[in-house]
Formats: structure tokens, sequence, C-alpha cells
């Protein structure tokens, strides 16, 4: 995956702390997840896991991996091979020019013409937990990946 590399990564260490607040709004707001972190110590990422996908999936997961500089990666994918991301962090493609993008689906590619501009571009990270379970809803309610990327000021 690109996201290690120098060009195309979260600047600074993962915060914990907001890992866990991004856990708590989330499952706040949705009564399908439940998060987990990878290590409770020393956490890199969260992963909340859903209990029915979009469309045809019978299950999903959103990864979220936040910096102590509120670069973010949200990572969905499910059962059935769909994957996407909404980023904040600096990266070389043409488009956008902001730091906010969106690897769409289905295979959350990084090739310089898929990647296009993120509908979020907040970073706090309440505001931010609660657009992607926004646009996650409207995908779920409509059973299409179509809305995922598709909304303006979120949430």
């Amino acid at each position: 995956m690109m996201e290690d590399s120098e060009t195309h990564s979260l600047r600074g260490a993962i915060d914990a702390g907001a890992l866990h607040d991004f856990r708590t709004e989330f499952e706040r707001l949705e009564p399908l997840a439940s998060g987990s972190l990878d290590d409770p110590l020393s956490p890199s990422e969260l992963r909340l896991r859903l209990d029915d996908g979009i469309g045809e999936a019978t299950s999903a997961t959103i990864t979220v991996r936040w910096s102590v500089q509120s670069d973010y990666n949200v990572h969905y994918s499910d059962d059935v091979g769909r994957n996407l991301r909404w980023d904040i962090h600096p990266h070389e493609y043409t488009e956008p020019d902001s730091d906010a993008h969106y690897h769409p689906p289905p295979h959350a590619s990084s090739d310089d013409g898929d990647v296009g501009k993120s509908c979020i571009s907040v970073t706090e990270l309440v505001l931010v937990a609660r657009a992607v379970h926004q646009l996650w809803r409207a995908g779920y309610d409509t059973r299409s990946v179509a809305p995922l990327n598709n909304a303006t000021n979120p949430p």
C-alpha cells in the first residue's frame, strides 16, 4: 500500500486518545458498530466492525488511523471486497490540491487519476466521526457506494 511511503503518510505519531474518542462517538451514533484497538496500550489503529454492510455485503470494517497532527486515514472495507478511503494528509497526487482526498471503491485505488477530492475536509475529530457515519449510513440506507463521497459540508 502506498500509505507507508514517504510521500503518502500521516504526519506525526498515532494519537491513541483520538482513536478512543472516535470510537466513542461512532459507537454512540451507530448501533451496528463495535470498535476495538489493535493494541490497548499503544494502538496504531481503531477497527470499527459493522454487523452489516452496504448492498450485498453482510459485514464491514472501518479502520481509522489518526495522528497527533490531525492527519487521518479512514478506510472502509467489506466482505464483498470493496474498499475506499477518506484521507487528510500530505500527498503528491495531481488532484486535489488540498490534503483532503478520497480513494474510491471498489479498490481504494492510489492511482493518480483515480484519487479525488474528499467531501470531508474537516479535521475536528468528532466532526470527522459524524461525517464518516453520515456517509456510511447514506450508503447503507441506499444500498450503494455512490453517496459515500457525495456530500457538502459534512456532517
